[in-house]
């Protein structure tokens, strides 16, 4: 009974979260403290809401992610991943704005020394923007993957290994393709540093 408490109150909180016009990491804090307050001592879960931005001549691009980790067992957890992406290529007559959100669930088993996680991920269809046409609506994407986490140095370095399978379906896009559907493989290796 408290697990489905707990999924209520998330669901009631998150919206109220990601609706916020300005993203700060101390409401998602506070939000977790209180939801703390009504969980069971064994169970454990975290709300983390990250902005990624990189901003350079003609190019503006944001990324905020919205992660909800529930723990099911000791090596077991899951989480429930929203992602928002907005960017702008300011090229005078070739400026483009897109817009797109990803719902991606991501099953992680820890060993300790490593984690193997199993994710997939919807990208409804995204929106570009270009001046010299209206909103174009690209097909939906899908995506199935493994991905392999393996810290370094104390937890202070990551590397995270991921194989990944996406699919479009075209039925939903604006524009007429010459393809329904497509696929693409892709092998990703990302390294990361905390400070």
């Amino acid at each position: 009974m408290r697990r489905f408490t707990q999924a209520l109150l998330l669901a009631c909180i998150c919206p109220c979260i990601t609706m916020a016009s300005v993203a700060n990491a101390s409401v998602v804090e506070k939000a977790q403290q209180w939801l703390n307050k009504y969980s069971d001592s064994d169970d454990t879960f975290s709300l983390t809401l990250t902005k990624n931005k990189i901003k350079f001549k003609g190019c503006k691009q944001k990324q905020y992610q919205l992660a909800f980790s529930q723990r099911i067992a000791p090596m077991f957890n899951i989480e429930a991943i929203v992602h928002y992406n907005k960017g702008l290529l300011d090229y005078g007559v070739l400026s483009q704005r897109v817009k797109s959100h990803e719902f991606e669930v991501v099953s992680w088993w820890d060993s300790g020394n490593y984690r193997v996680g199993l994710s997939h991920k919807v990208r409804p269809r995204h929106e570009m923007s270009v001046p010299v046409a209206d909103t174009i609506q690209l097909p939906t994407s899908t995506s199935a993957g493994v991905y392999l986490e393996i810290p370094f140095k104390e937890n202070k370095h990551l590397l995270t290994l991921g194989a990944l399978r996406e699919s479009w379906e075209s039925d939903g896009a604006s524009l007429q393709l010459p393809w329904r559907s497509s696929r693409d493989n892709q092998v990703k290796v990302q390294y990361a540093i905390t400070f």
